[in-house]
């Protein structure tokens, strides 16, 4: 545990170090590096087909690793939010490691019985399989629709963007999107009925990652085909989808969305292009220190970058690192395990 005296020296030079990078040449999206085994380990911005997202998720249960979450108004305050939770993690990776997911084993989940566990909420039940030119939809794609959603009322919109190993033809395939992050919570009826989200989940198909006018194309036609509050278009994604993301934001900033949470991506390019524009819209980045598929500075350098300039008129901006976390940073972010409700944290920003 740091003390005061320490956390505030660290700080100090922390705020130095930000000057000075938010002053200095970024790197840019476009500098990846492969490994000898094709793998790739990811240093810039622009992702490779060589990522591997596969990995088990957390259950819900609270995290062992001190972390360091730095935010807009820890930096002003001169003070940085350590935390150190319990020492649970350890036993719970272990376990989550060995479990057998349905979309593992090739079960649909999306076809449970509604009728079981009568009167708790079961979200796989409102969760569709839409298969690729379904609606004229530019990908295919797993849709969520909450309990209150009427085609009347204005709806929040949440749209999630997989990593590399769910990429996939948009029908047959489709169910790798399954595997990771919102889409498996909600397909593991491990998602509240209060979230009011409708919820899109798209395919990238071929390799690499999804590009900025694949977001935007998505985004417009998710806007056209269902009764969602422009105001409440949120984006979130994980590796490569979150590499994708950073892109897009880079590219298209807020002309559409109103916040996003980006998990063990990389937004060094989307920081060279925009630089302290991009704080036009609120970003709450998050990533393991020990990722050695997608390099923690992708997510540090940009959002350290942008928590330091001037708010406003920056929005908001957040960086969570998870210290020993490797690239599934996301398991327990997305839970909410790790303490952080990402989900409250985008519903109270508007466009």
């Amino acid at each position: 545990m740091l003390t005061q005296p320490t956390a505030s020296l660290k700080t100090a030079c922390l705020l130095l170090a930000v000057v000075t990078s938010a002053c200095g040449t970024p790197t840019s999206a476009d500098d990846a590096s492969m490994g000898p085994d094709g793998m790739g380990r990811q240093d810039g911005g622009d992702a490779s087909a060589t990522l591997e997202d596969t990995q088990t998720p957390d259950s819900a249960s609270q995290p062992t690793d001190a972390e360091t979450t730095l935010d807009a108004s820890a930096l002003d305050a001169m003070d940085l939010d350590v935390t150190a939770p319990n020492d649970a993690r350890d036993a719970r990776d272990a376990r989550d490691a060995s479990a057998t997911t349905d979309a593992a084993n090739g079960r649909d989940v999306t076809t449970m019985d509604s009728a079981t566990d009568a009167g708790v909420f079961r979200s796989s039940t409102r969760q569709t399989a839409r298969m690729l030119g379904d609606r004229m939809a530019p990908s295919g794609f797993y849709e969520y629709l909450p309990p209150n959603y009427d085609m009347v009322t204005p709806t929040p919109l949440l749209v999630f963007w997989h990593g590399i190993g769910e990429n996939g033809n948009g029908t047959t395939e489709l169910t790798r999107v399954l595997n990771n992050g919102v889409p498996r919570l909600i397909a593991q009826n491990q998602w509240p009925a209060s979230r009011p989200f409708v919820v899109l989940s798209p395919q990238h198909p071929g390799g690499g990652c999804p590009t900025a006018n694949e977001i935007q194309a998505f985004i417009a036609w998710a806007i056209t085909n269902y009764r969602v509050d422009p105001a409440r278009i949120y984006l979130t994604g994980l590796s490569c989808g979150a590499i994708g993301s950073w892109n897009y934001l880079g590219a298209h900033v807020d002309a559409q969305v109103a916040a996003a949470v980006l998990i063990a991506g990389d937004g060094r390019g989307a920081w060279g292009r925009q630089m302290c524009n991009l704080g036009r819209v609120p970003i709450w980045g998050f990533h393991g220190d020990a990722d050695g598929t997608v390099s923690v500075d992708g997510t540090r350098m940009p959002m350290t970058s942008l928590i330091a300039c001037p708010s406003p008129p920056r929005k908001d901006a957040r960086m969570t690192i998870y210290p020993g976390v490797g690239h599934d940073s996301w398991s327990r972010t997305y839970n909410l395990s790790a303490g952080h409700d990402i989900y409250a944290w985008l519903l109270s920003q508007r466009r």
